[in-house]
């Protein structure tokens, strides 16, 4: 995280999606993009990190080794404002080898789950017959898909509003994924079955920020049908769709497209200025995956899940636009993880703590912006307009920043934190981190 290095040429031209500006990021970890990818663009102001782009002028396509791409997570209060919430990607050379995935995960019966999900059912059914449904920019809108066992929408509560991504059942009392980013942040986290409607609260059991997994387990479920997938993947070339909540729609479309890279390597990076995050090992898809997909299935051409959708890439027509996705084996290694119950660099167990705040970065600081009533902040003594200057000894120069440092602590973590207040007075105390909380 928070890596300076930027793998594109100075001479590039600028990218980047400015914010939506009136709300800052909250607290939390978040993907950013470089400082430098914002010149010429519109006025930068900081923004929760899936707020929706304003209006931008077509871009000439660029060349692979430097486009960007988009995650597909979505956020819902984006709506209103005329938008859709993007989280987005520099893509980089391909570095990574195949990943070596350790023990089988355990499930009932002393089966262990890759093996138990393994072709259990027919798979989701798509349409690979309708071809595409273009809209206007000549992007794939989808296939209404009806029969996908297995299959969630997931919707989220967060400081800023809502957010829904897509998700998958892996046991049949309620163990399930999606994205991290999905997540992230969340103070409530609901599922929908896709199949049935049936809605469920659910608790985030873990996550891993390296590979963009988060464990969910559905409350008071009764038995669930579960996602049935295929660790063996695709040759190139070979059919694939991804299958989603497209745009928050509140029902499942399938994109179809060919498998068109194994081990891609992308750099993800989001609305802030300052920190990226590298995900690798990746599946790349020729389906025309947009906002809402996140943390839902790309499937082969008999529908078995062989990964979890988690980027495209950024265009305005079908050539330009590409979909990225963690193999399954990947996202099982990081359920296992997260049931051993054993934390490591990138594997955390539980809710991400939260200090309750909202923060902006100005001239390389991290300024509050808004501080909730009744709030761990608010009790620490912060204020708006406090700028935060160490956490635990570590300086903060960003909102990426202080995001990164306090989730990777979880809720009850008490943390030390340094600041200056609007009218100069250094200050310095302890604070206990709480859930996100939403107002």
């Amino acid at each position: 995280m928070n890596d300076p290095e930027n793998p594109g040429d100075p001479d590039r031209p600028p990218v980047g999606i400015p914010p939506l500006p009136d709300r800052p990021p909250a607290v939390g970890p978040i993907y950013g993009v470089p400082p430098q990818q914002y010149q010429r663009s519109q006025q930068y102001r900081p923004s929760q990190q899936y707020q929706p782009p304003r209006p931008q002028p077509r871009r000439r396509r660029r060349s692979p080794a430097y486009r960007l791409i988009v995650a597909s997570g979505f956020l819902a209060a984006a709506i209103l404002a005329g938008g859709v919430g993007l989280l987005i990607f520099e893509e980089i050379q391909d570095i990574v080898a195949a990943q070596d995935h350790g023990p089988a995960l355990p499930a009932t019966g002393g089966v262990p789950l890759g093996e138990a999900l393994q072709h259990s059912h027919d798979g989701i059914q798509v349409d690979w017959a309708a071809g595409p449904n273009l809209d206007d920019a000549g992007l794939d809108q989808g296939s209404r898909v009806t029969d996908a066992p297995g299959v969630l929408m997931v919707d989220t509560q967060l400081m800023s509003g809502m957010g829904t991504g897509t998700g998958a059942v892996l046991t049949g009392d309620g163990l399930a994924i999606t994205n991290y980013h999905v997540v992230e942040d969340a103070s409530e986290v609901t599922v929908t079955v896709a199949d049935s409607g049936e809605v469920y609260t659910a608790t985030v059991l873990g996550r891993d920020s390296l590979h963009d997994v988060a464990v969910l387990q559905i409350e008071d479920a009764p038995s669930l049908a579960t996602a049935s997938i295929n660790t063996e993947l695709p040759d190139r070339g070979e059919p694939t769709a991804a299958v989603g909540n497209g745009g928050g729609q509140g029902y499942l479309t399938a994109v179809t497209g060919e498998l068109t890279g194994l081990d891609e390597s992308i750099v993800a990076s989001s609305s802030v200025p300052d920190d990226m995050s590298r995900l690798s090992g990746l599946i790349e898809t020729s389906a025309d995956v947009v906002p809402g997909y996140s943390g839902g299935p790309l499937v082969d051409g008999d529908g078995q899940v062989i990964g979890i959708t988690t980027a495209a890439s950024q265009g305005e027509t079908a050539e330009e636009v590409d979909g990225y996705a963690i193999p399954v084996t990947v996202a099982l290694d990081v359920v296992e993880q997260v049931l051993s119950g054993e934390e490591t660099d990138s594997v955390s167990i539980g809710m991400d703590g939260a200090l309750g705040i909202v923060v902006g970065t100005e001239q390389e600081q991290a300024v509050v912006i808004e501080v909730t009533p009744g709030s761990s902040a608010e009790q620490l003594g912060l204020r708006e307009r406090d700028i935060v200057r160490t956490v635990d000894g570590q300086p903060v120069t960003s909102a990426a920043e202080l995001s990164q440092i306090v989730n990777d602590h979880n809720v009850g973590d008490v943390i030390t934190v340094e600041w200056t207040t609007e009218a100069g007075e250094d200050r310095s105390g302890e604070a206990t981190l709480q859930e996100a909380v939403v107002y």
